[in-house]
Formats: C-alpha cells, structure tokens, sequence
C-alpha cells in the first residue's frame, strides 16, 4: 500500500502544521488538504511569505501563496484547511503526479 507524502507548512521559519494535500485542482494548479497544526499555529495567521516542504526530505515546492482557512469555531471542532498555488507547471508535475495521473485517469 503507498504511504501518503506528508508536507510541512512553514511561516517565519516556523512550521505552523502538516499536511497530506489530499486534494487537487490540477488545472488551475491547486493542492489542498486538512492541516495539522503545530503549536506555532495560530488562528489569525499571516501566511504572507509562506513556504511549504516535502516533510521527510525538506525539498521545498514554489508556490505563488498559501492559504489558511479555520473553520474550528463555527464547526465546533477542529477544522484547518491549507490550500497552495503551485508555481508552476512543472513544479506540479514534479511534486504532484498523483493528482495529474488521477485527474487525467478519469476522462479514459
């Protein structure tokens, strides 16, 4: 069975949560998914200048931003999204063919 990659999200050189991007928008060059969070996660984070690593490597993805979106208060439990733009694509491909096999798989 293959493991999910795991990637650490960080901001100012902390890392604010782990991630699996268990999702994707391939053509508009999305990846997605439920964020862990670390105790340097705060609600109101600025993920302005944030970067995101493969966690068992720390080869760093370029990505134009990330996102955070907490939805723990009105769902009454714990509920972090982490959403990234991926630079390019050919970093996608690179790091994400998983998601571009799976989408392409689905118009054979």
């Amino acid at each position: 069975m293959l493991t999910a990659v795991k990637y650490k999200v960080i901001i100012k050189d902390k890392v604010i949560g782990i991630t699996e991007l268990e999702r994707s928008d391939p053509p508009m060059g999305f990846v997605f998914g439920v964020l862990e969070p670390t105790q340097f996660y705060t609600s109101d984070i600025n993920t302005d200048n944030g970067r995101i690593y493969i966690y068992e490597t720390d080869e760093e993805i370029a990505c134009e931003f990330i996102t955070v979106e907490d939805h723990s208060e009105e769902w009454g439990e714990q509920c972090i999204e982490v959403t990234v733009l991926v630079k390019s694509a050919e970093e996608y491909e690179k790091f994400f063919k998983h998601h571009l096999d799976a989408y392409e798989k689905q118009f054979i």
